[in-house]
């Protein structure tokens, strides 16, 4: 990936994300993610509501693309979601 494309989309860290959905705790987002692992281990589709999983792991901690999680955040539906009426 070139530099100029690292800039306008870098990587976030679970402090980071858990901050642009409205959380001041990174145990959040491990949460959410530790869900998605167990989704993905039982051989389950990632549901719109469960966290991508990780872009890249730095340190071996996950890092998600800001372009990821706005993506996940525009699709997850949020508490009380209702399907639009036929």
């Amino acid at each position: 990936m070139s530099d100029a494309k690292a800039s306008t989309d870098p990587l976030l860290d679970t402090l980071d994300v858990a901050k642009m959905i409205g959380s001041e705790h990174a145990a959040t987002v491990r949460v959410y993610l530790k869900r998605t692992r167990k989704r993905v281990a039982d051989g389950l589709p990632i549901r719109p509501q469960d966290l991508p999983l990780p872009d890249e792991t730095v340190r071996r901690s996950p890092a998600w693309r800001q372009s990821t999680i706005e993506r996940w955040i525009a699709n997850r539906p949020g508490r009380g979601h209702r399907p639009a009426e036929p």
